[in-house]
């Protein structure tokens, strides 16, 4: 990749729907080159004061370091939950030709 890195963006939503309409509309947009929904994943966290538990859905999202900004941007405004859980993965390597791909699909590349 020009910029030199690709990461992932990790979220959970709260349901399956969300999770698809989300990443959906991120590929659509350019902002992720591809997501990978994962469902369902058992969720205990702190919350309210108390400990809760609940079943999410998992999506990682793929995308050009160039594009992460305005991607976490979409998904913190689409978001469902008061405090979503987006976090930011930086690869130690990744495949060259899936990273020029990414690039590409997210129009970081002229």
């Amino acid at each position: 990749m020009t910029d030199g890195a690709l990461v992932e963006v990790h979220v959970t939503f709260g349901s399956d729907a969300e999770a698809r309409t989300v990443a959906r509309a991120a590929v659509e947009k350019r902002l992720a080159a591809c997501a990978n929904i994962v469902a369902p994943v058992h969720s205990i966290y702190w919350w309210d004061g108390a400990v809760q538990s609940q079943e999410e859905v998992a999506a990682v999202f793929k995308t050009a370091e160039a594009r992460k900004d305005d991607l976490v941007a979409f998904i913190a405004e689409a978001h469902s939950y008061d405090v979503p859980s987006i976090i930011v993965h930086r690869p130690v390597d990744v495949n060259g030709p899936y990273a020029a791909w990414v690039e590409a699909e997210t129009g970081a590349v002229p």
